[in-house]
């Protein structure tokens, strides 16, 4: 009997935790799901979408998905900004009915509509899925207080209802908003080479060997940074309006965008080399310029400082730091001037610097190290046609390294002015006078005090002396002993 009991405690027991979890725990969840799902604006999935319009009394805006992203259809045909679109959608899924205020019954009215500004709305948005369903929320008036919004959703069950005003506010968006206002869109990794004609001058780069090379109007070496700066500068620059949707010829000559405009730049794109151009043109009354991408067919005006990062000058362009090695591969440095030797220097096996010529010594090795970091850093003030022939020679350093010249250059001094040359590479560089002085170095800035000569060790001169007068004394008894056989002879 008593185990009959406990299983029937026990089966009740299970019972109840089946009930605690499909009800409270598992069922709860879904409640609250369902509870929350009931208070969301639309019901919408991320990527459902397939049309939004957006119907602003004045202003009907139409975007389509296509296999390229979004379009605007309506009431331009332009690109659109594919993350402002998907941002909006994002805040419509995001956006919730805080609290009905007419119930579907009287919510159809055309006094409730008047009422809540609802018979005009200030927007409507309509949205169409991928299954063909569609879903449409008008917006009216504000609440007296400002906070809330007064909205109503098309359907069986037409709700007035509220939602927080500074939702609404992400959502009235005009087309400008929406729109691609890219000044140029190109993907920077891609680039191959930049041209540009026009203000600022001819310029001709190419990225080789994944470094950017000058070759117009001089083959050089470019300024990674610079270049870096310049693709950036198009590639984040927004256009600040839109002045002309369809421009003829005529209004092209107007903005400066005819056949010869102020400034032009041409990337190439990809083992296909994709042409991507903007032209630019004239200023506005508000000191912005005018400009156009070749591959759309609005006129635009964007930000003077866009203009500032495209006209850099060819020295701008340039590297400024030229004498590029690999210092890990150095093993010796010599210093010459006017075909004099100063020193040589080479490094062991362990990194260690020392002296193999005008002698043998040991070495300042920090000084030698600190010597290749400032010829590697070294940052030069700007460029020349050639070096004066008046120019006296000041320095010359040459760094080997596993029996190959890394780097060798040549100092020159004429009217005060220092001139760089490096072995190999036609430009002509001017140098500060204190980033010289830190490369001038001298034998004695090298090497290392010689060590003084080790004196010889002083010994106690008694014992020897002592010795010495023993064997005197030895000679003596000796001779003593010699008279006394003497002695004994005669008689």
């Amino acid at each position: 009997m008593k185990s009959k009991t406990n299983t029937i405690i026990g089966l009740i027991f299970l019972g109840l935790l089946a009930f605690v979890y499909f009800y409270e725990i598992k069922g709860g969840e879904d409640r609250r799901k369902e509870a929350e799902k009931s208070k969301q604006l639309v019901d919408i999935a991320e990527g459902e979408v397939q049309r939004l319009q957006l119907d602003r009394g004045d202003t009907t805006i139409v975007l389509e998905k296509g296999a390229d992203g979004w379009k605007l259809s309506a009431p331009v045909v332009d690109g659109a900004d594919q993350d402002a679109v998907e941002r909006y959608l994002r805040n419509l899924r995001e956006s919730e009915r805080e609290k009905t205020i007419v119930d579907s019954a009287e919510a159809s009215s055309d006094e409730a509509a008047v009422k809540y500004g609802l018979d005009t709305p200030r927007l409507s948005v309509e949205l169409k899925s991928d299954d063909g369903s569609e879903q449409t929320v008008a917006f009216g008036s504000d609440s007296p207080t400002d906070r809330f919004t007064y909205a109503r959703q098309a359907g069986a069950n037409p709700e007035i209802f509220v939602v927080r005003a500074w939702r609404f506010d992400n959502l009235d968006k005009g087309v400008f908003d929406l729109r691609d206002r890219r000044v140029l869109a190109f993907a920077k990794d891609e680039v191959v080479q930049i041209r540009r004609s026009g203000q600022g001058g001819e310029v001709v780069i190419a990225r080789e060997d994944g470094e950017w090379q000058l070759h117009k109007p001089v083959e050089a070496r470019a300024a990674e940074d610079a270049v870096t700066s310049m693709l950036n500068k198009i590639d984040n620059s927004k256009i600040e309006a839109f002045v002309a949707e369809t421009p003829d010829a005529e209004a092209l000559v107007a903005y400066g965008l005819d056949g010869t405009p102020m400034l032009e730049i041409s990337l190439l794109l990809g083992p296909d080399r994709a042409e991507k151009r903007l032209a630019i043109g004239r200023k506005d009354d508000r000191g912005r310029f005018y400009a156009r991408d070749a591959s759309r067919s609005q006129v635009f005006v964007i930000d003077s400082t866009v203009v500032q990062h495209l006209a850099k000058s060819v020295d701008e362009l340039r590297d400024k730091q030229p004498l590029h090695f690999d210092r890990d591969q150095v093993d010796r440095i010599a210093l010459a001037k006017g075909g004099t030797q100063i020193f040589a220097a080479e490094k062991d096996t362990v990194g260690i610097w020392g002296l193999v010529a005008p002698e043998k010594r040991e070495t300042k090795s920090w000084k030698l190290n600190s010597m290749l970091t400032d010829l590697d850093q070294l940052e030069v003030e700007g460029f020349a046609e050639g070096v004066p022939e008046e120019a006296q020679a000041a320095l010359e350093i040459e760094l080997v390294g596993g029996g190959q010249t890394q780097l060798s250059v040549r100092f020159s001094l004429a009217d005060g002015q220092l001139y760089l040359e490096r072995e190999g590479d036609a430009s002509v560089y001017l140098v500060k006078e204190d980033d010289f002085t830190e490369l001038e170095l001298e034998l004695d800035d090298v090497a290392q005090a010689p060590k003084k000569p080790t004196e010889p060790a002083s010994y106690d001169t008694t014992a020897t002396d002592t010795t010495a007068t023993d064997t005197t004394a030895t000679d003596t008894t000796a001779t003593g002993t010699t008279a006394t056989d003497t002695t004994a002879t005669d008689g």
